[in-house]
């Protein structure tokens, strides 16, 4: 009876200790639950605030580094045009030359019996001027020119009788202007030193005074032209050059100034060959 009792007392304060640990236990889960709730929405509000923000700065970023980028493009672009635009216009030249030419004799023939009558004679050199505007696609050039020749007619040798006849110093002046179209090609392309060699095609206008039992005329005919000749760089731009030329035009016809019917043909008349010195000029 005592031992019941005892375990009825023991039960007894067990009982409610057990009942309080329980309830503090339910308690403090409560509370840590109700703190972790709060936590969440605390972060989620922070996360829904920020989010946006985030968002937005990584488009922007985004966006940034597109347009960066499309402009890098543009630019590399934009620098290849102008690139081109200048290798292109570097390409392009000026040339002035002068020199000494030496005009060729030639015989005039009777077209009706194929007979040399007479022969022009240019005891004196003449003097050349040209002046061109090219292109240079490396080794090969192009370029469009403009020469002139002048000299004076001085004697003419007639054949039937060996007779010469002196021309008057104020007669017998002759001009000739060459309009042609030339090819050069450059041995030795951006070098200090450089060979090159020429072929050019144009017509020439040729016009001479009077002379005794020779009338003034002015002709027209086609020629061709050859060069060669070294050049020198002086500079990224600038080259100077010394040349030789042969140039060899078409017949042409004339007659002997004495009012006759006959018809005359010079084979070589506007034929000449010289030296020249030029300076080319890179534009």
């Amino acid at each position: 009876m005592i031992k019941r009792n005892i375990l009825f007392l023991i039960f007894s304060l067990i009982l409610p200790l057990s009942s309080c640990s329980i309830k503090k236990q339910a308690i403090n889960t409560s509370v840590f639950q109700k703190e972790k709730i709060y936590e969440e929405k605390k972060t989620l509000k922070f996360l829904e605030k920020n989010e946006p923000k985030n968002l937005e700065n990584e488009v922007n970023n985004t966006a940034k580094i597109l347009k960066k980028t499309e402009l890098k493009k543009m630019k590399v672009v934009h620098d290849k045009k102008e690139k081109n635009i200048k290798t292109l216009t570097n390409k392009f030249y000026l040339n002035f030359a002068f020199g000494i030419s030496s005009l060729e004799n030639y015989d005039v023939y009777n077209t009706s019996t194929n007979e040399a009558i007479w022969d022009d004679r240019y005891t004196e050199l003449g003097r050349s001027f040209e002046i061109g505007l090219g292109y240079d696609f490396g080794k090969v050039r192009t370029e469009i020119s403009y020469a002139q020749e002048t000299g004076r007619f001085d004697e003419y040798l007639t054949y039937f009788d060996k007779s010469i006849t002196k021309i008057d110093n104020d007669r017998g002046k002759l001009h000739k202007n060459f309009y042609t179209v030339n090819s050069y090609y450059d041995f030795r392309e951006n070098k200090k030193i450089s060979p090159f060699i020429g072929f050019g095609l144009g017509f020439v206008n040729s016009s001479q005074d009077s002379a005794p039992f020779i009338p003034a005329y002015v002709r027209q005919v086609f020629f061709m032209q050859l060069k060669g000749g070294i050049s020198y760089k002086i500079s990224d731009k600038n080259y100077i050059y010394i040349e030789g030329f042969r140039r060899d035009a078409n017949s042409h016809t004339t007659s002997d100034g004495l009012g006759t019917d006959y018809t005359y043909k010079a084979n070589k008349g506007f034929d000449s060959s010289g030296i020249q010195i030029g300076f080319r000029k890179i534009l």
